[in-house]
């Protein structure tokens, strides 16, 4: 079984980007093999109220059973709107999504700002994961309105101190020479975290001076089941994220499965 855990639908302002509704990404899906994908809108980063963009979501899954099938709907999420405990009843209960999505850069907020705190403690009660995306675009690529700043195993580390009984997916899990050094308080905080960092961005071959580029810094740093499965589709082409994993020759076939799927069936309850 094959699960994605970093995929999207919707659009992005800064480049045009390929396949960005449900049927492109379903069509992708069975041509590579993935059995699911949890999917985010990434409408919801840039709409001033998120509430359509998981309304946008909700309503595309319903018009197949297949999409309902295939896909895990996770709900875009801002703490810094007022209504936001409102946006995750209905997430929760009406649209049944399984899980949510911040983006704490674009949203300009912190992740251990009080309102975050309580929407992720909120989160954890539902017992819906809590996705974080470090970054969504390569910096050294994108546009001049964009962005220019991206998260640090600390900063998710501080997170996950305030809210240690929550479930995380960490999305382009990497580290970049401009990131600063992950502490060892960090790192022992993320060991002990119930805890997913995707594979999309990760190589098999560790970079020199950059180990958060490395599938064997993340499996050696934090175990082997703490890696998932991830493809950042429409962002990236669809076929590296599975060489970088395919060719892992570190990870026996045991491991692998997990990283495939079996880390993702158990956090997602599958």
């Amino acid at each position: 079984m094959l699960i994605d855990i970093n995929a999207y639908i919707g659009n992005w302002p800064y480049r045009k980007l390929r396949g960005t509704n449900l049927d492109a990404l379903l069509e992708r899906m069975n041509r590579f093999g993935v059995d699911k994908s949890v999917v985010a809108n990434t409408n919801g980063i840039f709409y001033m109220d998120c509430k359509s963009a998981n309304e946008e979501l909700h309503e595309e899954i319903q018009v197949k059973k297949t999409y309902k099938d295939r896909f895990i709907p996770f709900a875009t999420l801002n703490p810094l709107l007022p209504w936001w405990k409102q946006s995750l009843d209905i997430c929760y209960q009406q649209f049944q999504m399984k899980g949510i999505r911040l983006y704490p850069l674009y949203h300009k907020y912190k992740l251990t700002d009080k309102c975050c705190i309580d929407l992720v403690t909120a989160a954890r009660n539902y017992n819906m994961p809590v996705s974080i995306p470090m970054r969504m675009t390569d910096l050294r690529e994108r546009s001049w309105l964009d962005v220019d700043e991206e998260l640090n195993y600390n900063d998710i580390a501080g997170l996950v101190k305030e809210v240690p009984g929550a479930q995380y997916m960490i999305l382009d899990a990497r580290i970049t020479e401009h990131a600063p050094a992950t502490t060892n308080d960090s790192i022992d905080i993320l060991k002990n975290a119930n805890i997913l960092f995707d594979s999309v961005r990760s190589s098999g071959v560790p970079v020199a001076g950059i180990n958060g580029e490395s599938l064997l810094y993340l499996l050696t740093t934090f175990g082997k089941d703490k890696i998932a499965f991830g493809t950042e589709t429409p962002f990236l082409d669809y076929c590296s994220p599975f060489i970088r994993v395919a060719v892992f020759e570190e990870a026996d076939e045991a491991t692998k499965n997990m990283i495939w799927s079996g880390n993702a069936r158990r956090m997602l309850g599958m």
